[in-house]
């Protein structure tokens, strides 16, 4: 009899070990399913928090948009068909850049708009926003949620009324849409740097979008998203160098 219990215990000493190497086999292999989720943090970017105060922003490269993971916080396009701004390491088939920091393309754009006042005369923050983001592509359409926009779908609305940002732009430095932010002198120079950090930050909480940017509601002056001191400075040094 106490051989026979021994070996009863035995085996039910196996049979709870293997239970247990499944068990744990099972458990493992349920986490190794499980993507993980990779979080980074911007150095130069903030978001506003329901505090109203700004916190770096947080993304995960996996699901994070365009612009974060390619350093293009303004979705900027290359300057010409084959053309690359400083900076560039590339571009999508729809010709978005890709940067390798994104103080260049904070400095892309500050170079733009340059051109946008000097050659097109484009001074509001209606005509600046029209021909940077035109009907055709839906971006900030102002009868339209960010959920509902049509991609390259042709908003009419934004050829009668100012894009959402416009207003946004204009509202936060004390202007109405079709007032000229002056932002560049005679020379070239950055004339008012508040509008122009404005338009930057109204800008990157539109193409950044509301999955990481806030959009603030009609009517209020909070821009989403806000590009820090540190990649506005390099980005005018990067201007400066290049001309």
């Amino acid at each position: 009899m106490c051989m026979l219990s021994q070996a009863g215990r035995a085996g039910r000493a196996t049979t709870m070990a293997l239970m247990l190497f499944s068990s744990s086999a099972t458990v493992a292999q349920t986490a190794d399913a499980v993507p993980q989720v990779e979080q980074h943090t911007t150095s130069g970017l903030s978001a506003r928090q329901a505090s109203g105060t700004f916190e770096p922003l947080a993304f995960d490269r996996a699901s994070a948009p365009f612009g974060l993971r390619n350093n293009n916080w303004v979705a900027i396009k290359g300057p010409n068909l084959h053309g690359r701004w400083p900076g560039q390491t590339g571009a999508t088939p729809l010709s978005f850049a890709r940067f390798a920091d994104p103080a260049y393309s904070i400095r892309s754009f500050i170079e733009l708009m340059r051109t946008y006042q000097e050659r097109h005369n484009a001074r509001s923050a209606v005509d600046i926003l029209k021909r940077y983001s035109p009907a055709g592509d839906c971006s900030g359409a102002p009868s339209l949620p960010a959920s509902r926009r049509r991609e390259g779908g042709g908003c009419v609305e934004n050829l009668s009324t100012p894009p959402v940002t416009a207003v946004r732009v204009a509202r936060a430095v004390g202007l109405q849409p079709n007032d000229s932010l002056d932002l560049f002198g005679p020379n070239g120079e950055i004339e008012h740097p508040d509008r122009l950090r404005a338009l930057i930050d109204g800008v990157v909480t539109q193409e950044i979008g509301p999955s990481h940017c806030p959009q603030p509601p009609r009517g209020e002056s909070w821009i989403g998203c806000r590009v820090n001191d540190d990649v506005y400075n390099r980005a005018v040094e990067l201007l400066n160098q290049h001309g």
